[in-house]
């Protein structure tokens, strides 16, 4: 079920005011490989506000042999300054680039960075080889996502202007709001068409019924069908008012509502949209965020051709797990 969702009408304005507020604090892990220089481009087309700070960070392996990890210190750093003066180029003057070397390991040594600096979203690379794929889109990622609560961009396409075809996967969770605004935040005004996608599934799908035949089945799904988009629909108004976003300043809305497994829905609606930003909601601590996290959105990290955004439930941030 595919449609297109127009901008809404103008409406009273919520409280929040966080979709149009530019960055103040990243934290930029860095390889020292050529996926870097993807990681900084990307950097620079983001949307900051006047004195941010972005932290570029690389952080040694600390099981190297102790004159080996010195010398790999001495040039990280080296490496690191000349990364932080060309990207300080390509900003306004205002940007602080501070570049920070470390040793130890990576999921913990960027989750403390990440905390000391107040950083609002870290941005990393994807691709290259096996290793670099395990040790920053592998298990490092998913521990970095746990520990600091903090939504992760992954790049991998080369970047050359603002990110014009994106999408978005949401639930029907209140946490999906957060995604949205975080989505907003991203990608500034004017905001170009935005594929929402959402997968669903019929419940007791592959039960035999023999009174039921393949007709009642395809209403059924048909229904549900219809029934998800209406809800996604009234998620994504009440997203916009909470975001405090002007109906001028809204996008256009793609609605891809489609029955089947949430992975391979994904993929197919990027593959065809040639999406070059997807974004991806987990749920905190509870075992639907194992599932997103570990599987779906773990998956599609690897499969999808695009950047993706992954973010934390983050309004639960704050509770107990």
């Amino acid at each position: 079920m595919t449609e297109t969702l127009k901008k809404p009408e103008a409406s009273d304005r919520g409280p929040e005011m966080n979709a149009g507020e530019r960055f103040h604090s990243l934290l930029v892990p860095v390889d020292l490989t050529a996926i870097s220089d993807r990681v900084l481009g990307r950097v620079a087309l983001l949307p900051f506000a006047d004195g941010a700070r972005i932290t570029l960070l690389h952080v040694v392996p600390k099981k190297l042999p102790v004159r080996a990890q010195e010398r790999a210190e001495r040039d990280a750093r080296k490496s690191l300054g000349n990364e932080a003066r060309h990207l300080a180029k390509a900003l306004p003057r205002s940007v602080d680039v501070e570049a920070v070397v470390k040793v130890g390991s990576a999921a913990a040594e960027i989750a403390e960075c990440a905390t000391s600096t107040r950083a609002e979203l870290i941005v990393m690379g994807r691709g290259g080889s096996r290793a670099i794929r395990d040790t920053f889109l592998g298990s490092t990622a998913e521990r970095v996502i746990r520990r600091g609560q903090l939504p992760v961009l992954a790049v991998r396409l080369a970047p050359r202007a603002a990110y014009a075809r994106p999408a978005v996967a949401l639930d029907l969770d209140p946490g999906s709001e957060d995604v949205l605004a975080l989505m907003l935040r991203l990608i500034a005004p004017p905001r170009p068409r935005v594929a929402m996608i959402h997968a669903y599934d019929t419940p007791y799908q592959g039960m035999i019924y023999p009174s039921l035949s393949q007709e009642d089945a395809d209403e059924w799904r048909d229904e549900l069908g219809q029934e998800a988009t209406q809800q996604i629909a009234k998620l994504l108004a009440a997203a916009l008012v909470r975001a405090n976003v002007s109906p001028a300043e809204a996008p256009t809305w793609k609605m891809h509502v489609q029955c089947g497994s949430a992975r391979l829905v994904i993929e197919k609606v990027v593959k065809k949209a040639d999406t070059d930003l997807l974004v991806l909601g987990t749920h905190g601590y509870s075992g639907v965020a194992h599932v997103l996290l570990g599987t779906v959105a773990g998956d599609v990290l690897r499969e999808v051709a695009c950047d993706v955004l992954v973010v934390p439930g983050l309004r639960r941030a704050e509770e107990p797990a």
